[in-house]
């Protein structure tokens, strides 16, 4: 990892992610905490990073799809309080968990290739395990 990422990774950390959590919270009405693998974003270059802003997006839009009435923000806030993000460069290990309390994304956002998840398929899946 070097400067850039470094800034970079600190930017999201102290300016971006609080804002995500606040935005969560407004669409859920409850804290949900999103963990990143920090090391795994960084490992490569700024990439993985700078698309974050594009998971951010789909994972606010999924939780608003779900919360939209009373009845999905309960069977969330039972089912979900942590969302784990991590990255890799291995497409095998792309895939998402919805598994004690945490929703694990596991996306591909480093090397030639970018392999994320939309809100449509994060819902789905997520409303079929609630």
């Amino acid at each position: 990892m070097g400067l850039a990422e470094k800034r970079l990774a600190e930017s999201i950390k102290t300016e971006k992610l609080p804002a995500f959590e606040q935005k969560l919270y407004e669409r859920s009405g409850y804290n949900i905490t999103v963990d990143i693998d920090w090391a795994t974003f960084t490992a490569y270059d700024e990439y993985p990073l700078s698309r974050l802003d594009i998971v951010f997006d789909d994972i606010e839009s999924f939780v608003k799809k779900i919360c939209s009435d009373e009845i999905g923000k309960e069977a969330l806030k039972e089912s979900m309080s942590i969302i784990k993000l991590t990255n890799t460069d291995d497409s095998n290990e792309v895939k998402m968990e919805l598994k004690d309390s945490t929703l694990f994304l596991n996306f591909q956002l480093a090397g030639s290739t970018f392999s994320s998840f939309t809100d449509s398929q994060i819902a789905s899946y997520v409303e079929g395990k609630l």
